[in-house]
């Protein structure tokens, strides 16, 4: 990113605790959590990683991860430990239930988490025109079954419906502001900056992630993605993958 910074880090970060029997992670086993954590291999893991972005974060710049509620303890001691101050907790209220311990899970949590003193950025308080009437408990639907990373992904399990990061984007960033998403997942983050007017930097180690990632930009966008270091075309690039046999989303 050189000298870039972000406004707002916006992320969902993996979760694979087993608890119960159940595995609150992905299916499948992603390129940075293929297995599981101990309690304090997970608190590590979080530490790291938003010890890495924190010098990406404009001082007054926000940090926000997905969690339920058995992670919340950790990434807020994650978060606390190196200095950043809770701001809020989302409630994002679903309309599909998922799997649970006990209650079948009908939320999500996105703690918020402000580095620095200087002013973060608010688009929706009282005092402003035209302002937008927002709470802390968001509800939107889960993506649908049909969308096009459940068929290109159908063991992703965490696709973020993009009005709602969307909407986050507008509420905490500026126009043409940097969103940085360290776990881009299928690429949501990304979408919902372009629709916004906001700059995505996203960082993804799953090769087969970033093919559905480069694939919904490019239908959302109607552009045609470029491998920036020679200009490739990415059809043209997935084309020659596949003839040196390698495993390409279709």
């Amino acid at each position: 990113m050189a000298d870039d910074v972000a406004r707002f880090v916006f992320t969902d970060a993996p979760f694979p605790i087993a608890i119960g029997g159940e595995t609150a992670g992905k299916p499948r086993e992603f390129a940075i959590t293929s297995g599981e954590m101990t309690g304090a291999q997970f608190l590590e893991f979080h530490q790291k990683w938003i010890d890495a972005v924190s010098p990406y974060l404009v001082d007054g710049g926000l940090l926000g991860t997905f969690v339920d509620w058995r992670g919340l303890p950790i990434v807020h001691a994650s978060a606390t430990a190196l200095g950043l101050t809770p701001l809020d907790l989302i409630v994002w209220a679903k309309a599909n239930p998922a799997m649970g311990t006990l209650y079948r899970s009908e939320h999500e949590l996105l703690p918020l988490f402000k580095k620095g003193s200087a002013s973060h950025v608010n688009n929706f308080s009282a005092g402003k025109r035209g302002r937008r009437h927002r709470t802390n408990l968001w509800t939107y639907p889960t993506s649908p079954s049909g969308s096009a990373t459940r068929k290109s992904l159908p063991d992703h399990g965490s696709e973020k419906p993009t009005a709602m990061l969307e909407d986050a984007l507008i509420d905490l960033t500026n126009r043409g502001d940097i969103v940085l998403d360290p776990f881009l997942g299928s690429g949501s983050t990304l979408i919902a900056a372009e629709n916004s007017g906001r700059v995505c930097y996203g960082v993804e180690l799953d090769p087969l992630s970033i093919d559905v990632v480069i694939r919904r930009y490019e239908a959302a966008t109607r552009t045609t993605a470029v491998l920036a270091d020679t200009g490739e075309p990415f059809a043209t690039l997935a084309t020659r993958r596949r003839s040196d046999g390698d495993r390409v989303i279709p």
